[in-house]
């Protein structure tokens, strides 16, 4: 027998005594039979279902709020809607946007940003423009809703989710595939402080 059939050299004596001590036999035809009916789970077996790709699920949440912003947050009017004359209004013009941002506080004390821009550019295609709130000098930054122009024009009236008295207000251009989280691409800032 060669060296590779023994195993290790040193152990050739030791696997050439157990041959000889050991008769071979075959092992009976239902072994491996028994040994499944012992190893088998009782359970039943539960199909395999495909998981969706994790950016999927997080691209249909960025569109589910994106969606929900939109439709429970932004109310496209051509008028004040009763608001009254503005706490406070910041021009905003570059060559993507041109208008005013307002702040309004209502009867009951909430407060509403008023987004009036005559003249806005389309967004790319598969984008969109989201207004984003956020304190002075701070990186967090809240979205408050999405809206793409129709013939250049806006008015967006939003709901405020905060008394903060000092906000900054940042527009940024979304891909509508991308994540929930700003895209770092702004195209207008104000403070309405």
């Amino acid at each position: 027998m060669s060296d590779d059939a023994l195993g290790i050299p040193e152990h050739r004596d030791t696997v050439e005594r157990l041959e000889q001590g050991v008769a071979r036999v075959a092992p009976p035809d239902d072994l491996y039979d028994r040994i499944l009916d012992d190893v088998r789970p009782t359970a039943t077996v539960v199909p395999f279902r495909r998981r969706l790709p994790v950016w999927v699920s997080s691209a249909a949440a960025a569109a589910v709020a994106a969606a929900a912003a939109v439709a429970l947050t932004l109310a496209v009017t051509q008028d004040d809607g009763g608001l009254g004359d503005p706490i406070r209004e910041v021009s905003v013009s570059n060559a993507r946007i041109d208008g005013t941002l307002a702040l309004y506080r209502g009867d009951e004390g909430n407060r509403t940003l008023v987004a009036d821009f005559d003249r806005v550019a389309d967004a790319p295609k598969d984008h969109f423009y989201e207004i984003w709130i956020s304190r002075p000098g701070s990186d967090v930054k809240i979205p408050i809703g999405a809206f793409t122009p129709s013939q250049g024009h806006v008015h967006l009236e939003v709901p405020l989710p905060t008394e903060d008295k000092r906000l900054s207000i940042d527009i940024s251009i979304e891909d509508e595939n991308g994540p929930p989280a700003h895209s770092g691409d702004t195209v207008a800032q104000a403070d309405l402080t």
